[in-house]
């Protein structure tokens, strides 16, 4: 069984392209967001009062759903939902995030996406650390900044690869720390 390296990781990570392809928001993108976070903020999801009352002459994406969308950018730069040999991956926050400029229903984004650093946690696991720049079609200033932390999860001797699971006494290791 391969034993994966931080080098290996690395090398992954730098053979995906940096820039995505644009995405047009559409309003029933951000209609949908709003039912699901139960968030029905005019600004965002009622387009004739976004036109008379509000400073951006429209509707608005959220910014949850801007940072929401990294997940896609990352499938569709990587063309898979992780690099190769990786089992899976869990999201595990952010160092930092800044909402630089509204992104306004109609408008297209893309993610410009930077390998920042690669740790070995041991167990083969690999905490990520990426910079995501959400750009806006001709827009002067970024839509957000992003430092996205991921721990990728590769087969180890404990690890099992069909499933992923681990035996009893190395899952006690959580993903702390």
């Amino acid at each position: 069984m391969k034993r994966y390296t931080v080098a290996d990781v690395r090398n992954a990570y730098e053979a995906m392209p940096e820039v995505s392809e644009w995405l047009r928001v559409g309003q029933e993108q951000i209609d949908h967001f709003a039912r699901a976070t139960l968030d029905a903020d005019w600004m965002h999801v009622d387009p004739e009062r976004a036109k008379r009352e509000s400073p951006y002459g429209g509707t608005i994406a959220f910014g949850f759903w801007t940072m929401s969308m990294l997940t896609y950018f990352a499938r569709q730069t990587g063309g898979r939902d992780y690099p190769e040999g990786a089992l899976y991956g869990i999201n595990y926050g952010f160092d930092r995030l800044r909402l630089l400029a509204p992104v306004r229903v109609g408008e297209r984004i893309r993610n410009r996406m930077a390998l920042l650093d690669v740790e070995d946690r041991g167990g083969g696991r690999f905490l990520i650390r990426t910079e995501n720049t959400v750009e806006i079609e001709g827009g002067e200033r970024p839509a957000m900044v992003a430092e996205w932390l991921v721990m990728l999860v590769y087969p180890t001797e404990e690890r099992d690869p069909g499933t992923g699971s681990r035996d009893a006494a190395s899952e006690s290791e959580g993903f702390a720390g």
